[in-house]
Formats: structure tokens, sequence, C-alpha cells
């Protein structure tokens, strides 16, 4: 048994799991920057991160000297960084992937010089990534003082809100935001809330001294009836997706060069321009061809081309087979504060108000 765990080949082989642990460090990292984590059992999450990490370090001792794991050692310090910052307090999770990252650091197989030089850099970086993210927490903070006064989430549990009061030098404001849970990672022990997709429903001066929120379920057709008697001008802005799933062109396009007509989102994006020498020189573009979405409104100016963005559209245009292409349930959420409405799950979903893509990270 001794001559089996004293084998470079098996420490090879079990050098190969220590990089399962450096991922799952990354991913702590990562869902830092884009999530808040609340951890819904202290104890429980407790004993599995140490676990695992006491197994992980036993794992990389053994196999200190391979290859892999002195690279591993090098990484994890780095590596946790974000979570160290964004997660700063929540050491029953941070404790043990730290302690794991410099035990291997100091007794990796790696030679001492090496060690110092990359010491001093991690150092460093820690130094300065602390000082960069207390001032822009601190310095640049506005100086107000805002209190959550009432939160909680929506019938159907899509989505959460805040009433907060900020009070200001002047008579201070109320401000309604909404979150959505679409995209939580819910992990039994550990939630993860999606973050920087907060949307502001209504804001008020002077600051109320009562806010009364109500949610309520409505209907689809309802909600559409609703805005139409209130306007027939209500316009809304879709993305190129929902533009395709209804079947419908993105863009109109005027110019001699091209030609009149609409385009598709894809075509519109597909399309290529073969430019002559003159026109090259004029809109300042060293390559003969170039894709249309690439130019800007100087050189599409240049080159005579008018292009008429057709995604606003009237909401009367949708019918009710419409919506439904564009995934709005026959029913959902509609927040009420002191009786008028302040949001609607029907034009969340239309403009799409929490998509990913328009995910925002701040530090403060």
């Amino acid at each position: 048994m001794g001559e089996f765990f004293s084998n470079a080949w098996t420490k090879r082989v079990v050098s190969l799991l220590s990089p399962l642990y450096c991922a799952m460090i990354v991913i702590l990292s990562y869902f830092s920057i884009f999530y808040d984590m609340i951890v819904q059992n202290t104890v429980s999450v407790c004993v599995m991160v140490s676990a695992v990490s006491l197994i992980a370090a036993v794992i990389m001792l053994y196999t200190r000297e391979q290859v892999i794991t002195i690279i591993v050692s090098l990484l994890m310090l780095p590596a946790l960084l974000p979570a160290v910052l964004f997660y700063f307090g929540q050491w029953y999770v941070l404790i043990p992937p730290l302690v794991v990252a410099l035990v291997m650091f100091f007794f990796s197989g790696l030679g001492e010089t090496p060690k110092t030089i990359f010491g001093t850099c991690f150092l460093l970086l820690y130094l300065m990534g602390s000082l960069g993210y207390f001032l822009m927490t601190t310095l640049f903070a506005p100086s107000t003082v805002s209190t959550v006064v009432e939160s909680g989430v929506s019938p159907s549990g899509l989505y959460r809100y805040e009433v907060v009061n900020t009070a200001d030098r002047s008579d201070g404001s109320t401000t309604i935001t909404i979150e959505t849970n679409e995209h939580n990672k819910d992990y039994d022990l550990i939630l993860f809330q999606i973050k920087g997709l907060s949307r502001t429903a209504m804001l008020t001066r002077p600051m109320q001294e009562k806010s009364v929120v109500e949610w309520k379920t409505e209907k689809r057709v309802d909600i559409t009836n609703q805005i139409h008697n209130i306007s027939d001008k209500v316009e809304v802005t879709l993305s190129e997706n929902q533009m395709t799933l209804l079947g419908r062109p993105c863009y109109k396009i005027d110019s001699d060069l091209l030609g009149d007509g609409t385009m598709m989102a894809e075509e519109y994006h597909a399309k290529t321009l073969s430019l002559s020498f003159d026109q090259m020189a004029m809109c300042e573009i060293e390559e003969s061809t170039v894709q249309l979405d690439a130019l800007n409104e100087k050189q599409l100016d240049y080159l005579d081309i008018t292009i008429t963005d057709l995604r606003t559209i009237p909401l009367t245009s949708l019918t009710d087979d419409d919506l439904t292409k564009l995934g709005i349930p026959e029913e959902g959420d509609v927040m009420y504060c002191n009786g008028e409405v302040c949001f609607r799950y029907y034009i969340a979903i239309l403009e799409e108000y929490f998509a990913l893509s328009k995910q925002e990270i701040g530090f403060f």
C-alpha cells in the first residue's frame, strides 16, 4: 500500500483532482460579481465548505510536487480576490478556501525564489484591489441616507421589490425598485440572487410617510384593454429577436447603393457593401468590403444610406396571438402603490426589463 501511494503515477493521477477545487473557487468569484449570496443555513454551509476544503487540501498536499498542483496553487489566490471583495463578511464561506489557497502556496513544490516573486505580486494585487474597491464604495458613493422600509415578493414569486426612503438636503424621496427572481440560482443551502437588473418602478418627491404597496394578478387581455383605454398611442420597443418571432422587419433602408426596402435582423447583420476606392477614402475605411452594421452615422451619410429602426411599434399593432408568441403569460403580476399602477409584468416582458444583456454591475 505504501508503494502505491508513493508511486509517481499515482500522484500524477490524483493531482488531476486539484483543478476541480480551483474551478469551484473561480465559479464562486464569478458569482460574486453577478449575484448576491444569501446563506440559508449557516451551519450546514460552513460544514460543507470546510469538509470540501479539507479534502482538497489533503489531495493537494499529497500531490504538491506535481506540476498541475503547483499551477493550481498559484491560481487560487488571485482567483479568490473578487469573492473576498464582493462577499466580504461571509467568512464561513471564504475562510476555508482562503486557508487552502495560502497553505498550498507556501507548501507547494514551487521554488523559494518564484514563491517570493509571486507572493509579492499577490500581496500587491490584494492591496490594490482592496484600495480600489474601498475608493469606489466610499468616496464615490452618494452622500445620502437610504432606508429600506418595506420589501417582499410578488404573488408569482418572479419579482421582488423594495420601498426605499432616501433622506437628502431637500425633502427626500421614496423609491420603489423591482428586481427579477427568474435568473436566481437556488442551491437549497445557498441562494444566489441576480444583481444589476433592478428597475425603478416609482420615484416620488418629497419622501412619502407611508407607501401602500399591493400586488394583484391580472389577465393579459384586461391589461391590454386598460392600456388602450389610457391611450392608443402607447409604443413599445422590441428587441431584434422579438421582431423575428413576429416575422416583422427590423430596419428600413433608403439608399441608391442598396436600393430601398426593409430588412429582417438576420439579413441586416449579414449585409455587406463593396466600396469603390473613392468611397473607401471618403469613409476612411481600409477594406473594400464592409459590414452594413459596422458603419457609423457619418459614414452612412457619406454613402447616402438612411437606416430607420422599425422596432418601436404601437402597442395596438400587437394582437393577442402576437403577445403569446412573445412569451407573455395569460396572467401575471401587477403592482399598485397608493392605488396607482407602477409595474406590469406585461410591459416588463415586452420591453425586456430584466434581460441578462441589460445587466449592470456596480460597486455600491
